[in-house]
Parts: C-alpha cells; sequence; structure tokens
C-alpha cells in the first residue's frame, strides 16, 4: 500500500531547568511552531509507532525564524522529531477513529 503524505503542524513548548532557591523550576522560555508532512505505514507493527509513522520536518520556528538548521547542528533536534512522530500519530489515530 502507498504511504500517502498528510502535513501537520504543533506547538513544541521549549523548556529549561534552572535553580531557584535551592530548588530546580522548569521555566517556559517559549514556543516552537513546528510544521511537516507525517506518513503512515499500514504494513508495520501497530506497537511500534516509529516504524508505522514517519514524519519530515519542514520547518521549526522560533518567533517567525526557521531554526531547524541551527536546531540540527547544535542538538535538541532529535527530541523535536520524536515529539512530532508522538504527535502524528495521535493526530492520524484520532481523525481515523472519527471518520469511522
Amino acid at each position: 500500500m502507498r504511504k500517502t503524505p498528510i502535513a501537520f503542524e504543533f506547538t513544541y513548548p521549549l523548556k529549561q531547568k534552572v535553580v531557584r532557591n535551592l530548588r530546580i523550576v522548569t521555566d517556559h522560555v517559549g514556543d516552537l511552531q513546528v510544521e511537516g508532512i507525517g506518513y503512515f505505514n499500514p504494513n508495520a507493527s501497530v506497537l511500534d509507532i516509529f516504524d508505522r509513522y514517519t514524519v519530515d520536518i519542514e520547518f521549526i520556528k522560533w518567533n517567525g525564524t526557521d531554526i531547524k538548521p541551527v536546531l540540527e547542528i547544535t542538538g535538541g533536534f532529535e527530541d523535536i522529531h520524536e515529539a512530532a512522530i508522538r504527535h502524528f500519530a495521535e493526530q492520524f489515530q484520532t481523525n481515523y477513529k472519527n471518520a469511522a
């Protein structure tokens, strides 16, 4: 069966941990806007979402500027890529259940 491309978009919260008053606190720094194309593979195992769903991230925007190349070099892209797969899988399953 052919993989059909489906566009997706979601907001990825950007956080950092800091020490404040001798406690570790997570601060919300801002949000990244992630846009891409997701693919569903019906032949893959239902139990492995990373095999069943794949994504191609086109843009990761911070305040309107695409920072994807920076994240690929400095790190952090892997976490966003994993979050994109999980988001796309959830979105696809929700749309599939609503259509049935």
